[in-house]
């Protein structure tokens, strides 16, 4: 399985078809999917967020919050859910293939290095996370509005875990393309000024 994800990355970094399917899916999902859905949960709930957009969620306010999930606010979660379970996969894989692409043309030994250990998919563990969170909150959600403090409190401790394995992502992903991007950039003035 890993190999096959580690495999996965190093592909979707080479070919720009693979690339362009995970960036249409993470930002599809944020802009077209998201965006009203979250929109029409506000407005069912008097503009309270759903557990996946607090990103300070205690278990103390999913018990004060369980009441907002009506019927109808539950559809909505729902519908939010079933999308939620693709973006986690396409996201992680959009960053990873962006950290795998500038380790190759920043430095190709350490870039070796990673790929050979099958490393890439540590990039990919935010998503595992994601899913984890998603589950447990489906749990709260269906529950509602009876508490389910075990479901609450491995909830929250899921969007911990997955909020700091993506911010590690996230760091990564674009601080090497920005270092890749910069060497590029230095190679090129480096040749305009041997060529004058």
């Amino acid at each position: 399985m890993i190999t096959k994800l580690n495999n996965l990355i190093i592909y979707a970094s080479r070919h720009a078809w693979l690339f362009l399917l995970a960036t249409i899916v993470t930002f599809g999902c944020l802009f077209a999917v998201f965006g009203p859905l979250g929109k029409a949960f506000d407005e069912l709930t008097a503009g309270q967020q759903m557990f996946d957009f607090q990103n300070s969620l205690t278990t103390e306010q999913i018990t004060e919050q369980l009441p907002v999930y009506t019927e109808a606010a539950k559809q909505v979660y729902y519908a939010f859910s079933f999308a939620d379970f693709f973006f986690p996969f396409f996201a992680a894989l959009f960053l990873a293939s962006i950290a795998a692409f500038s380790l190759r043309h920043l430095a190709p030994g350490a870039y070796a290095w990673v790929t050979e250990r099958r490393l890439w998919p540590v990039l990919m563990i935010g998503a595992a996370f994601d899913w984890l969170e998603n589950i447990f909150a489906l749990t709260v959600v269906s529950a509602a509005p009876e508490a389910t403090p075990l479901a609450a409190t491995l909830l929250v401790i899921a969007k911990k875990a997955k909020l700091a394995a993506v911010m590690v992502a996230q760091l990564l992903g674009w601080g090497l393309l920005l270092l890749a991007i910069l060497k590029w950039l230095a190679a090129r003035v480096g040749f305009l000024k041997a060529a004058s």
